[in-house]
Formats: structure tokens, sequence, C-alpha cells
């Protein structure tokens, strides 16, 4: 039994926010939703807190969630909460998620005294080890004072994040460590319920990227300068409860907490491929079904333009071709299906959960909440 409860794979998240933009909701959303039959019989698998002390503390936050309760913003603590996900009809644990939660506080301020600095300095060793980093952007506070507080809000986020990697390389060449990791970064809009339905990811990655692109530019500088090399920046929705203000409407109308880690396992093996050559980027693009939301986007780009070619044999050849390329991403869905019931019959724990994270990224009520660009800015590190 303690061989199966042992995670097969682990993947090492980070959240980066200020107070209020929602991290502890989204947290205490995502267990209380996850670990329930409903979602297990929705989405085939389930997710368990292994320590008691987390189930307590979290579990305790989402029945505040469901009395209509925020939860108070996370103050000088940070831990690393562990989640365990179960595939339906499959033994083991695939996956442990390693979830972060950094208090927004200390993106404000220094710590007060010298217990609270060591704190903070533990909570900033674990974040620089992470493998993805979300970067929370208030919606609330977009939604109120827009370009401003987007622009003031990454200024500040790159300034401390620029902080950390410096410290974070010191004591490792002082301790003569290893190479920091080379994280993967996500733009996270919270509270994405007060907008207008038909926001897209790839609308707010144009928002960020026509109002901050040089906010962006000096993050990518500080990080080439740490020694981290490659930089894209991917864009998720997400709303942990439908609320409006202080107050919240309906608990169980949530928008992408099931795309949290399909994005992070997504991201990070399209982070692998920046070495490959074009053509092998290409195959492995069309060969895995989590690219379908910027093959969408991309795909609607052409088809404006193709739109307006003046040789009609030419845009009745495009017509032709993206409707296969359509039925194909389409007809995906029933092949990780089967894919996926093929894993389960033969205990295969890790590829169903792989299926089914990709399942969740192929939905088509789910594309509009992500965005990956496919094409990465970035510069190979030097032999």
């Amino acid at each position: 039994m303690a061989k199966n409860n042992k995670p097969q794979q682990t993947l090492k998240v980070a959240f980066l926010g200020g107070r209020g933009s929602g991290k502890t909701t989204l947290m205490a959303s995502y267990l209380g939703h996850m670990a329930s039959s409903r979602w297990q019989k929705e989405h085939q698998y389930y997710l368990s807190a292994p320590d008691p002390s987390d189930s307590k503390r979290l579990n305790a936050l989402f029945q505040g969630l469901v009395g209509g309760q925020f939860p108070e913003a996370t103050i000088k603590q940070a831990k690393a909460f562990r989640f365990h996900m179960h595939v339906q009809d499959c033994d083991g644990v695939p996956l442990e998620i390693q979830w972060l939660d950094y208090p927004g506080e200390w993106w404000e301020r220094e710590p007060m005294d010298a217990k609270e600095r060591k704190l903070r300095d533990e909570s900033l060793r674990n974040m620089v080890h992470s493998q993805v980093c979300f970067l929370v952007i208030d919606g609330a506070e977009l939604r109120r004072n827009g370009e401003k507080y987007l622009r003031a809000h990454l200024a500040h986020m790159t300034n401390e994040i620029s902080n950390l990697l410096r410290e974070a390389d010191s004591r490792r060449r002082r301790k003569k460590g290893h190479q920091l990791r080379d994280v993967v970064w996500v733009m996270a809009l919270s509270k994405a319920d007060l907008f207008d339905n038909n926001l897209s990811a790839s609308d707010f990655s144009d928002f960020v990227n026509r109002y901050a692109h040089d906010q962006l530019d000096t993050l990518r500088q500080r990080l080439e300068e740490a020694g981290r090399p490659s930089f894209g920046m991917n864009y998720l929705l997400f709303s942990s409860v439908l609320g409006t203000g202080q107050k919240i409407l309906d608990i169980n109308k949530t928008i992408g907490l099931d795309l949290i880690a399909p994005l992070a396992m997504r991201s990070l093996l399209e982070k692998e491929l920046q070495h490959f050559e074009r053509s092998g980027l290409l195959k492995r693009i069309f060969a895995g079904s989590a690219d379908r939301g910027a093959l969408q986007a991309l795909f609607g780009v052409a088809r404006q333009w193709l739109a307006k070619w003046p040789d009609r044999p030419t845009r009745e050849l495009a017509d032709l071709m993206f409707a296969r390329v359509e039925t194909w991403m389409s007809g995906r869905a029933e092949e990780l299906q089967k894919e996926l019931d093929s894993q389960r019959h033969q205990g295969n724990s890790l590829k169903a959960a792989d299926a089914l994270l990709k399942l969740a990224l192929g939905k088509q009520e789910n594309r509009r909440f992500y965005y990956t660009p496919l094409s990465r800015v970035h510069q190979n590190a030097s032999p």
C-alpha cells in the first residue's frame, strides 16, 4: 500500500500576487471542488490532501466559501501544500502537486523582525525551485484601474522577482550549489467572472502586451541576467467562485480550476521543445492536444487574412485545410478518451493521468480560458 501511495511524478507550482488577489481562495476552492464525488464523476479523477493539517485547514476555508465568506489573506506565513491526484479505476498516485501560496503582504513591505525574515527567505527558496510560477493579476483591481494597475503591479513584481533571484544566485554561489531551475511563467487573471463573458485568455494576452510590454521586456532581461535565459509567458483566466465584490453568489460556478495542472504540465513539455529543430517542434505541436488553444488563435488570424486573398483556388484550398484541421482537433478528444481507457485498463495510472490533463485542455468550454503562444522568446544558454 505504501508503494502505491508514493507519487510517480511531482509538479511544483508557486503563486505570486498581492494581498486580496484571490490566491488563498483559489487554493481552498481547488481542493474543495476536486476532492468531491461530483468532480470525480464529471472529470474521472479527484484530489486529496495527504497531510491531515492541510486537509483540515483547506476544507475549513472551503466551508467558509460555501457559507458565503471569503478567507482572510495569507499573512506572514507561506506553506507548500500538497495535493495527490487519483485517477478513477486506477491504483496509486500518478501526480503530486506541490502548491506554494506566497503571502501578498511580503510583496508590499519588508519583514518586521528576524523571525519573519527567516520565514520569508525560506519561502523564497521554495519559490525559486518551483517548476511553474503563476503571476496573479487581481481581476477586481484590473477592472477598476486598468492599465495603471497592470503596469504598476508588473513593475513591482519584476523588481521583487529580480531581488529574490539575485539572493538565490548569491546563496547558490556561496554554497556551490546547482544551477537554478529555469521557471515557466504563467500570467493568471483572477476573478475572471467579473469581466464580460466573451473575454478570452488571448484577449488578456493582447491587453498585457499592448500596455505592459516594456515591463515584460524588463522581466525577461532580469531573468537572463540571473542565468535563466528562457522566457515565454502563458496566460490563464480563473475564478474560484461566482461573486460580486465581497459577496459569493455561487460556489459551484468556477472558471479554469481544472486547467491549472494541465497548463503547468503542458508548459513544461512545451519548454523542453525550445532546443529542438523547428521541424521537430511542429511535429510535436501537431502530436499533442494541449496546443489547440494556440493553434485556434493562429488559424483565426490566418483565416481572416486568407479571406481577402484575391486568388479563389487558394482561398478554397485554405478552407479545405482548415476544415480538416478542425475535424482533427475535435477528433482528438475521442482518441484521448480511448487512450485513457486503454491506459486505465492496463493499470498505467501516470499515462492515464496525462490523458486526463490533455482532455481538460481540449474541452471546447475551456479553450478560451488559457492561451499559450506557439512561439517563445528565448536564448539558448551558453554551454
